[in-house]
């Protein structure tokens, strides 16, 4: 059910209102063109709010960006995992008794 799920980028609330300003609109002319309600813009602008599923497809088609943390430049700092890309608990957790 995750599988299909792309993790939110840190700085999805800059990039968004970032994009927004360059295009010349408003927090309520993206609203509209979403058709969603303004005040869903300024809270996800803010960071006080994740963008649904939904909403995030509509402002990355809208504003012509990627909100994914997938395929960031930060992707070449982590270096476990296998040739498949999965990652197992044994990649993440740092033993004590070492």
């Amino acid at each position: 059910m995750f599988d299909e799920m792309d993790e939110l980028a840190q700085d999805y609330d800059e990039t968004v209102r970032t994009a927004r300003e360059s295009a010349g609109m408003s927090q309520e002319d993206l609203a509209r063109k979403l058709n969603e309600k303004a005040s869903l813009i300024r809270k996800i602008e803010r960071g006080d709010t994740l963008p649904s599923d939904d909403v995030q497809r509509k402002l990355e088609s809208a504003l012509d960006v990627n909100l994914s943390a997938g395929g960031t430049a930060d992707e070449s700092e982590w270096s476990g995992g296998d040739s498949t890309g999965e990652y197992t608990l044994g990649d993440v957790v740092e033993r004590k008794d070492s």
